[in-house]
């Protein structure tokens, strides 16, 4: 119990997380190398502002699955709870691993 899980890429962003952290370490190095890249700092603003757009779809979606939750409890039915329960879980790590992906992004553009 307690143990920190390292986070996984959920499948449908491996791609883009993949290119994303290309991105950030071009970054990282052009900043070590005291360059700039405006396309690239313009590509991160863009993937970022996509990210931003997933996390907010992700609270919409994740208050859809607390009414299904709150209707699934009022009805008795496990099964629909444990669906949406699992449903809150598996957007939950997708959203925090969005987050951080955002995280990332804002300290390379700093």
């Amino acid at each position: 119990a307690g143990t920190e899980k390292k986070q996984v890429a959920p499948p449908e962003l491996l791609e883009e997380a993949f290119e994303l952290n290309m991105q950030l370490e071009e970054m990282r190095m052009n900043k070590q190398m005291g360059d700039d890249d405006p396309q690239l700092r313009k590509d991160l603003e863009i993937a970022k502002a996509n990210f931003e757009g997933m996390l907010a779809g992700a609270q919409t979606e994740l208050e859809s699955l607390w009414s299904k939750w709150d209707t699934a409890v009022d009805a008795g039915d496990d099964a629909a709870k444990t669906k949406a329960r699992d449903g809150m879980v598996a957007l939950l790590n997708r959203r925090s691993y969005i987050r951080n992906l955002v995280r990332d992004v804002n300290a390379a553009l700093e």
